[in-house]
């Protein structure tokens, strides 16, 4: 079975965003890069499925292969992935495609896979830095994909006949989908949490393949962008917690008395 894991590369949650000098870009000073937190997710159930696959006496070959597109300094969350335990990856690189739009993103890495074999696309279920989840959906239909979004894990997987059984949450409830492969699956974290790269696997990452595969403006324009980030803000700071001593009683009257005159609202 092969699997393949598209990621992309995103700001920490920690880090503090600026904007840049233009107001549709941040300030890349001082941020720390890491795989989007999600497709960190998906990458870990994909080597469960790897682990699994290797233990049910019915199909021993699995491989993992990450595909990611975007800037140069996409090429160490890339090396995080591998060093996770992913066999090998797949890097469009190019510098303007950092503030590319979802249409575009997903045209070329739709392009890229049409020359990968692959039984299974994995993704995480959104990007944290544009609260985007349109590139796996806009993948599936491009490549005429079955997809099943948010998924929370896998409970069976049968490997001989290509198919997968997926929990995904829905309104409160669960609803357990089986799948047919070639498929794109959105995952959620559900019970996984993403396994610590190894001395040994990060020594291992150096060595690994990673193929780069390079686009010309010309390329990337002829796709037409649908979307365009015209400007960043930032949220508006939050004024200090007011609290109230007293007895419940007292707390009530001073808050309902400081919603009227102070914050006005009713």
């Amino acid at each position: 079975m092969n699997i393949i894991v598209i990621i992309r590369q995103t700001p920490d949650t920690e880090t503090k965003i600026k904007i840049g000098s233009q107001p549709n870009k941040i300030d890349p000073t001082g941020i720390t890069w890491i795989i989007n937190p999600y497709d960190e997710f998906a990458i870990e159930k994909a080597l469960k499925i790897k682990e699994q696959i290797g233990t049910d006496g019915v199909e021993t070959h699995c491989s993992v292969s990450l595909l990611a597109c975007g800037p140069q300094r996409t090429e160490e969350s890339i090396r995080q992935g591998l060093a996770m335990g992913a066999d090998r990856a797949v890097f469009i690189k190019d510098d303007s495609l950092e503030y590319a739009d979802p249409y575009v993103i997903s045209k070329l890495l739709a392009s890229e896979l049409k020359n990968m074999q692959y039984d299974l696309l994995l993704s995480g279920k959104k990007l944290i830095d544009i609260e985007s989840s349109q590139i796996p959906i806009f993948i599936a239909e491009e490549l005429g994909l079955t997809h099943v979004s948010f998924v929370m894990k896998f409970t069976g997987i049968d490997a001989a006949n290509k198919k997968i059984t997926c929990d995904r949450e829905a309104e409160g409830s669960h609803e357990i989908i089986e799948v047919s492969l070639p498929a794109l699956i959105t995952c959620d974290r559900g019970e996984d949490f993403p396994r610590y790269a190894s001395i040994t696997g990060i020594m291992k990452a150096k060595k690994k393949e990673i193929k780069e595969i390079t686009v010309s403006k010309e390329e990337i324009e002829k796709f037409g962008q649908r979307t365009e980030i015209v400007s960043f803000d930032l949220p508006l700071s939050r004024k200090e917690a007011k609290i109230f001593e007293g007895e419940i009683p007292e707390k009530v009257s001073a808050l309902v008395k400081a919603l009227r005159e102070e914050a006005k609202v009713i």
